[in-house]
Order: structure tokens, then C-alpha cells, then sequence
């Protein structure tokens, strides 16, 4: 749980960073939409593949390898 939670922390970073560089983030929205859900029904792995989703749409980075 600890895990899905750092990495969708940082997912959300990159995307609030993606959009300050001027990138349209509203594609990505639905993602973070069921990455939501998928902690609410404590489905981590889910959680994590789709805040990996989102990092990967914001900068191209893992989710991971964010501080």
C-alpha cells in the first residue's frame, strides 16, 4: 500500500509539473480518475500501473525513480 501511495504521490507531481511546462494534461485526467478508484478498492497493483500511466503521459519518467 505504502508503495502505491509514493508512486501515485509522484505521478501527481509530474503531472502538476507537466502543466506548469505549458503540456495539456486533460487527457490524462481519466487516468487519475480510476487510479482514484483503484486505491479507494485497495487494488495497489492497479493503482501503481496507472499512476505509471499517468508518469509516463506527464514527462516520460517513472513514478519510481521520483523523490
Amino acid at each position: 500500500m505504502l508503495e502505491a501511495l509514493k508512486r501515485v504521490a509522484a505521478a501527481l507531481k509530474l503531472l502538476k509539473q507537466a502543466k506548469r511546462r505549458g503540456v495539456d494534461v486533460k487527457p490524462a485526467r481519466p487516468l487519475v480518475k480510476q487510479r482514484a478508484r483503484a486505491l479507494k478498492s485497495k487494488d495497489y497493483a492497479s493503482a501503481i500501473r496507472l499512476a505509471e500511466e499517468v508518469a509516463r503521459y506527464a514527462g516520460g519518467e517513472s513514478a519510481a525513480d521520483i523523490p
